[in-house]
């Protein structure tokens, strides 16, 4: 599926998991996922959100994670920044809790830093969903008759009590993604990158159901593919892994408008409730 990440007898050896959901999926289930990232001898792990429902949840599930061979980067998904009695709210779970914990668990908060080694480089956001992946066949809807149907039948409208739109936060997290990656483009040290997102940002990582309306409308809750739009000129991206649908995609995205830009592997993690999986990342 995707270009070698890297050039060289040193590529580094990079896992990447989600859709965790401790607190569903027990910690027994997570234990054994942990044991076989291990076996891998990864130089990097990364978390890419959906830990657990509740910030004790999230704690300990990066507990798990504490004594992995290499290094942990962490994404949070929408069900980390759920409010449940005596936890924080949403905005503050964003900007102070589930970083602090990050940082307290001796990982890297992966919102707002690259982990880099030699050539290669990876980014990653939460990659918000802003309605663009909405099935485009079911239309047309407005924006405000988007978000009316969410605030009646999809989780994160009863459980979220944060101040930003989703196009406002959406927008808020590609920009901080595309200046780091427009930064790894500057740099002459960084030949490619891989980028790690919770929602899925190109089409080929969504799943369609012709003819089923109800799913149709909640994909524009599944993915941002206007944020995928703005990844795809980056020359050095050679592959995107993401969560958050639990259905398991693979394919390849193509450019040809950009003279010499390899194709972009795209890949979602079948990672589901007590089924947690994990990828590693091809080196060739």
């Amino acid at each position: 599926m995707a270009e070698p990440i890297s050039p060289g007898p040193q590529r580094p050896k990079i896992v990447v998991t989600s859709d965790l959901h401790l607190g569903i999926t027990t910690e027994e289930e997570i234990r054994a996922l942990v044991e076989r990232i291990a076996a891998e001898q990864p130089d990097l792990t990364v978390l890419a959100g959906d830990l657990g429902e509740g910030l004790p949840n999230v704690t300990a599930c990066l507990r798990l994670f504490a004594d992995l061979p290499g290094e942990v980067a962490v994404l949070v998904g929408n069900h980390d920044l759920w409010v449940h009695p005596g936890c924080p709210s949403s905005q503050e779970l964003w900007e102070r809790a589930l970083p602090e914990a990050v940082r307290a668990a001796g990982m890297l908060w992966l919102e707002d830093a690259v982990w880099r080694r030699g050539e290669l480089a990876v980014a990653g956001s939460i990659a918000w969903y802003d309605y663009s992946a909405i099935d485009p066949t079911v239309g047309p809807y407005t924006l405000e008759q988007i978000a009316e149907y969410k605030a009646r039948k999809f989780p994160d409208a009863f459980f979220m009590d944060w101040p930003w739109t989703d196009q406002e936060f959406s927008a808020r997290c590609g920009d901080a993604l595309v200046a780091r990656l427009q930064a790894l483009e500057d740099d002459p040290a960084v030949r490619t990158t891989l980028v790690v997102t919770h929602d899925p940002v190109f089409e080929v990582q969504m799943l369609r159901k012709p003819g089923d309306h109800g799913w149709g409308r909640t994909n524009a809750f599944f993915g941002n593919l206007t944020l995928g739009q703005r990844l795809t000129p980056m020359r050095k991206l050679r592959l995107v892994i993401s969560g958050h649908t639990h259905v398991g995609r693979e394919g390849r995205v193509a450019r040809p408008e950009f003279a010499g830009a390899a194709p972009i592997g795209a890949y979602v993690l079948p990672s589901d409730y007590h089924k947690p999986v994990h990828f590693v990342v091809p080196d060739e």
